[in-house]
Order: C-alpha cells, then structure tokens, then sequence
C-alpha cells in the first residue's frame, strides 16, 4: 500500500506495538521517540482506554501478536468514521523479496520489524545483523546484508522458565535471575538459578555462536525487557536498543514516503 506524501507528511502518526506483556505506544518527535501511557490488558476498561489514546491521532501504525489488539477488534473502536487511519502491519505488508522464510504467514512481524529496526542503522555500510529480542519468547534473528530476512530462533523466555519450574513443580519457588558461581551449585536457590538463568544464558550463547559462524560479520543487536540481563554477562560486542521494533515500523513509514 503506497501512501501519498503530501496527505501524509504533516499527519501525526501513533505507533503502537502490542507485545505479549505490554502495550507501547509512542510519537517520533524531534528525533525521539515520545512515550504516551498505554493501557494495561489487565485493565477491565482496556478497550476505552486504547480508544482514547488513539482518537486524537491522523494515522495509527499497529503491530501486534495479541488477539485484543487484531486489527478487525482496533478497526471496530472507531465505528463513528472520525478515527484515525489504521495501518496494521503484517508480513504481506512488506516486499516478498525482504523475506526468506518457508512460512512467512505463520512469520511474527515484530521479529522482521526489530531486525529491519537493526539493519536500518547500518544503511551507509550494510552488514547482516543478529537480533535478539529477550521477551516473553526469546527470538534470535538474523538479517542479511541486504536487508533480507533469514529466520532463527524461538526459545522461552528467561522469566518464561523461572515461572514454569514455580508453577509447575511442587516444592519449587520463584528465584531471582542469576548465574551462580562457584560451581556446583550447593542450595535449592542456585540450583535453580544455574538450572533456568543458566540454561537461558549458556542456550543464547549458542544461537549467537551458531549464527555468527555463518555470519561473522554480523552486528549483534538486544532488544526487550531482558536484553540487559544478556548484556551484562556476555563478553561479546553487542548493542542494546529497547525499541528496535519501533525503529522498525518507522523504517516502514519512511519508504512509504520515499515512494
């Protein structure tokens, strides 16, 4: 879908990108991205909240994995006709092309969005980038030199396998996330630490060597809410970034420009 640059260049567009935890909602202003407070799914007037965020914009540039926030259920809160235009991003929206994948419908945007939002600050020397966004699922992407998107890895989340072995072990507890040391670990709370933070950790460590070995080049990128976790025990070069998938969609808005 092309857009015309003039109906568009002086619209304000809100982004919003519906995760599995939380809700983000944000401007690009000035060079940097603005903040709106967003609803929480858990809030039982979740629906007026959204509708009130939303209403005072020109257009609306959605990426979501959560069913509250489908586009048929966004598009159904603004029945009136004085809504803003709702964009609602998908892998059909981008170039086949842009996309190497054997199942690109059962492909989740936000994966392609956090690595094109990667690949785009290496525009004036392309390399292939490496992706990590360490959410609820923790993905482990890579982008080729070209902005071509190859696949990788979902693997569960490091608070993921803390909350299972709680929930699902009797006897078991929540513990905070760390690596123990020394090793072997001699009481139940490191036990689990080196069983869950250790496993997430050592299990990263291996996605990322297995796809620089096809990638040396490649720039090594954190995304999500425990991308700092990640940084902070890895000895590798890599760049933190928590809004990568933004970056992403504004990448998007901009070629839409652009053409």
């Amino acid at each position: 879908m092309v857009f015309s640059y003039l109906a568009i260049m002086n619209r304000k567009v809100l982004y919003i990108d519906a995760g599995n935890t939380r809700l983000k909602a944000a401007e690009y202003v000035n060079g940097r991205w603005k903040f709106l407070s967003a609803p929480d799914y858990a809030d039982s007037d979740f629906e007026e909240e959204l509708y009130a965020l939303c209403k005072d914009f020109d257009w609306l540039l959605v990426t979501s994995v959560k069913k509250r926030v489908r586009e048929e259920s966004l598009r159904g809160l603004f029945t009136d006709h004085k809504g803003p235009k709702i964009h609602y991003l998908k892998t059909s929206s981008f170039p086949s092309a842009s996309i190497r994948y054997r199942t690109p419908d059962t492909l989740g945007v936000d994966r392609y969005l956090a690595c094109l939002g990667a690949w785009s600050q290496h525009q004036h020397e392309p390399v292939p980038v490496i992706v990590t966004d360490a959410g609820t699922a923790c993905t482990i992407d890579i982008m080729d030199e070209r902005g071509v998107f190859l696949g990788g890895v979902i693997m569960p989340g490091l608070h993921l396998l803390i909350d299972c072995l709680a929930r699902k072990a009797d006897g078991l507890f929540d513990i905070e996330p760390e690596v123990p040391d020394p090793w072997p670990p001699d009481s139940t709370t490191a036990a689990l630490q080196a069983g869950t933070a250790g496993t997430f950790l050592a299990a990263w460590e291996a996605h990322v060597q297995q796809s620089l070995l096809r990638f040396p080049e490649a720039s090594l990128w954190l995304t999500g809410g425990d991308a700092a976790f990640l940084a902070s025990r890895t000895s590798r070069n890599v760049q933190k970034d928590p809004h990568l998938v933004l970056t992403g969609m504004r990448e998007f808005w901009k070629k839409q420009l652009d053409e």
